[in-house]
């Protein structure tokens, strides 16, 4: 059964009880399901099943799925290094333009 849920914040979905697979992603340009993450989670008759999802930092990266208050966003390093790297060569063009 796939569901459709259009918004941020929490949601409610009832379910059969059982196994089921559960996806979530970022709709996106490019890719289409940016942020995806994936949990099978098993569901006992009248039971809650809470998770949470954290959408990554940059969009090619994995989303996390899991435990309220235990997920995090994904992809910082790799944002920290890209801004980084876009700093030194900004410095670098700045120096070869100030010597030059």
């Amino acid at each position: 059964m796939d569901i459709a849920i259009d918004g941020w914040g929490q949601h409610k979905i009832a379910v059969a009880p059982g196994q089921h697979r559960l996806e979530v992603w970022v709709p996106y340009v490019l890719p289409r399901k940016a942020g995806r993450a994936t949990r099978e989670i098993s569901v006992d008759q009248g039971a809650e099943v809470a998770l949470e999802y954290m959408a990554p930092t940059i969009t090619l990266a994995r989303g996390a799925l899991g435990a309220p208050g235990e997920q995090q966003s994904t992809g910082y390093s790799a944002v920290m290094i890209l801004n980084v790297v876009t700093v030194l060569v900004v410095l670098g063009i700045c120096a070869a333009f100030a010597f030059a």
